[in-house]
């Protein structure tokens, strides 16, 4: 019998997408079935020619899967789902409405509140920002839309955990070395992060790499 490809995930866990697919693999329970591939990014690991050439947008997460290369951690956290959940399993895709709803969440990540995160990240380690106190508007107003999401179910995407948790949290667990988690503003959000943080795989999969973040903060803002 021929044995399947092991995945192959290249990483950097001070990067919010790459702790979203770490969560997810945890939880899933396939750290055996993915062999983890580090890529310093704080020492240019990602701009090496030998990264270059599987994926040129120099980003981490990617994963490689056989002949699969997928170079998007939201890409990454679906197919995990697909190929690894077993029927029944919670981060089990079912069907339509549910992948419609995940996906919903993961797109929301995506295009805004990781967006927002990543602008603000880059302009405090260029350089351009050494005060990110006026810069945080745009990411407490995504703070705003994501309580109104868990005004409506008790995960983001829907009633149980989804890959779209994992995405979510690793961002708001960033944004939130800048930005306070105020209860009387965000109480679902804080509800939530609660909820979040006692899986009982979270400290390891986001808590270490969130530190690695803090420490490079440090060095270029007063926290």
């Amino acid at each position: 019998m021929m044995t399947a490809p092991t995945a192959v995930l290249y990483y950097d866990d001070v990067s919010p997408p790459v702790r979203g697919v770490l969560l997810a693999i945890a939880a899933l329970d396939i750290k055996d079935r993915i062999k983890l591939e580090y890529i310093n990014l704080f020492g240019g690991g990602h701009l090496s020619s030998d990264f270059l050439k599987i994926n040129p947008l120099h980003t981490v997460p990617v994963l490689r899967h056989g002949d699969l290369t997928l170079i998007d951690s939201h890409a990454i956290l679906m197919y995990l789902c697909d190929t690894f959940a077993p029927p029944g399993h919670p981060l089990a895709l079912p069907d339509g409405l549910t992948r419609a709803k995940v996906f919903n969440m993961l797109c929301f990540n995506n295009g805004c509140f990781f967006q927002r995160d990543a602008e603000v990240m880059r302009n405090i380690f260029s350089g351009a920002i050494t005060d990110p106190a006026n810069h945080l508007k745009r990411i407490e107003e995504a703070i705003d839309a994501l309580e109104q999401f868990l005004k409506q179910s008790r995960y983001t995407a829907h009633d149980q955990l989804s890959v779209a948790d994992f995405a979510i949290v690793a961002t708001l667990s960033t944004v939130n070395i800048l930005v306070p988690l105020d209860s009387a503003r965000w109480p679902r959000v804080c509800e939530w992060f609660s909820i979040m943080r006692a899986l009982p795989y979270f400290n390891e999969q986001n808590g270490i790499g969130l530190e690695k973040l803090r420490q490079h903060l440090s060095k270029k803002i007063k926290l």
